[in-house]
């Protein structure tokens, strides 16, 4: 994962860069112009959460797969995805052959690293069963010729004992006291990577599906909690299509991809919607944060990594003008040098680490009763700043109340235990996690074989410490030297 060199950040709010009028490249006739529509347009959201399911599933049964299924199923002229990858999920791989074998032209693009490979095991059979599926294996090859270790650069603060990686020097504002830390992940990280990390579907250039969920029996077969928005729009569709374009046509991935200025919010149905995508549109600079710093009741964010210091200098200034703030992260991104969360909780943020079995996976918060993000960027600075990824913004008090309501009953499912301490993802702490088959900590080891999961579970190791000390002056930021 990327991370950028040095960051000293404050609780006040960004300014914003301006967007650039920059001409698209020129896409072949008739990519991004759907077909006649007839019918009323629609958005919905499917939250899911795991419940007791004990494993991951390539049954397609839960309502984010059979909603795709039928999207797929009813294909009538085209269809066009880009996903990360796919594990298990026959049905949909059948529906896919299916579909191409009547007719409808089929293309898809897929995440490669600079060896090729992809990190799900099914994607090279998706791609010999379909053959008209690209990745973006020029673009990380590229990458990799160029990518080096972090410069050395003067720090304001000193790396935390025992973590190798590039330092973060991290000053919050909490009034009369500072919230200062230093961040560094545990081995060295080195800088240029990125992923080809979207999660969508196009069907006749009329219905996106789109969201959290990975093609996969864990995340689409319902073991983890993630967040599926279907649109029925033409609108909709044309704006990603002209992202699919970009990547399957053109060959342009990552920060390859041309800026241009984001299309204003359109309706859909009984929702406003814009569409935010990455690299180029920066959506947690001019989307998320701005809709953060404006929030005047609640936050509720179910999120995979947190490891943005914009978005988290954000929440602990909402929490501290009386903005009921909650999160709820991923084990696993709970256990990464850079995240947030202690943070947050230092600053007086609930924050509930999840414990059972499969992933917070969603990428999505709701605010205020009117507004819903969601998508597949992680609040992270790659997912932002060289990932592509897509996030919609949605301005809808029925589906923000939706989104509120799963998540108060997601709330209530994770113990207030790991509101104060944080779960190994692999072990009897969390859910089937010792039983599920898989790898849920990515170390390597699944089940018993990982010592989470043994008589005698290791204790976890050390997040990077943090203190809070008295302000002296005008800003946070002179206190790092007191860390």
């Amino acid at each position: 994962m990327r991370w950028w060199p040095l960051i000293l950040l404050c609780a006040c709010g960004p300014t914003l860069p301006p967007v650039p009028q920059k001409a698209a490249p020129s896409l072949p006739d008739g990519a991004g112009k759907p077909l006649a529509w007839v019918g009323k347009e629609s958005l919905e959201i499917f939250p899911h959460a795991p419940g007791d399911q004990p494993r991951p599933s390539d049954a397609c049964s839960t309502p984010p797969c059979t909603e795709l299924l039928a999207l797929i199923e009813g294909a009538q002229h085209s269809i066009d995805f880009a996903i990360y990858g796919l594990r298990g999920q026959p049905a949909l791989l059948a529906a896919l052959q299916a579909a191409q074998k009547r007719g409808v032209r089929v293309r898809g693009v897929v995440d490669r690293d600079a060896e090729g490979k992809n990190y799900y095991r099914d994607t090279d059979a998706l791609v010999a069963a379909l053959g008209t599926v690209r990745d973006d294996l020029a673009a990380e090859r590229a990458m990799a010729a160029r990518r080096k270790a972090f410069d050395e650069q003067p720090e304001r603060c000193k790396g935390p004992a025992g973590f190798k990686g590039h330092v973060q020097c991290l000053a919050f504002d909490l009034g009369n006291e500072c919230l200062i830390a230093a961040h560094a992940s545990e081995d060295t990280v080195e800088e240029g990577g990125a992923i080809m990390h979207d999660k969508f579907f196009i069907v006749d250039g009329e219905s996106v599906w789109t969201g959290s969920a990975n093609i996969s029996d864990s995340d689409i077969g319902g073991y983890g909690a993630n967040l599926t928005l279907v649109a029925k729009s033409p609108k909709i569709a044309r704006l990603y299509t002209r992202e699919f374009e970009l990547m399957y046509t053109t060959n342009r991935y990552h920060n390859e991809k041309p800026r241009e200025r984001p299309e204003p919010p359109m309706a859909v149905g009984d929702a406003q919607v814009q569409v935010w995508f990455s690299p180029q549109d920066e959506p947690i600079t001019r989307a998320v944060r701005p809709l953060i710093q404006q929030a005047q009741s609640r936050i509720d964010v179910a999120i995979f990594f947190l490891t943005h210091t914009g978005i988290t200098t954000d929440l602990i200034a909402a929490r501290r003008r009386g903005v009921d703030v909650r999160v709820i992260i991923d084990a696993t991104g709970a256990r990464n040098g850079y995240t947030k969360h202690e943070l947050l909780r230092a600053a007086g943020i609930p924050v509930k680490v999840e414990s059972f079995g499969g992933k917070m996976h969603a990428k999505a918060a709701a605010i205020d009763g009117r507004w819903v993000i969601g998508g597949s960027m992680n609040w992270t600075w790659a997912g932002e700043g060289g990932n592509d990824e897509n996030t919609m913004i949605i301005e809808s008090s029925r589906l923000a109340e939706q989104f509120h309501a799963w998540y108060d009953d997601l709330w209530q499912t994770v113990s207030e235990r790991w509101a104060e301490q944080n779960p190994d993802p692999e072990s009897w702490d969390s859910g089937a996690a010792c039983a599920d088959g898989i790898d849920n900590d990515f170390d390597g080891q699944a089940d018993v074989d990982d010592p989470g999961c043994g008589p005698k579970p290791p204790p976890l190791s050390p997040l990077p410490p943090w203190k809070i000390v008295p302000k002296r002056g005008a800003s946070c930021l002179d206190e790092l030297d007191r860390l």
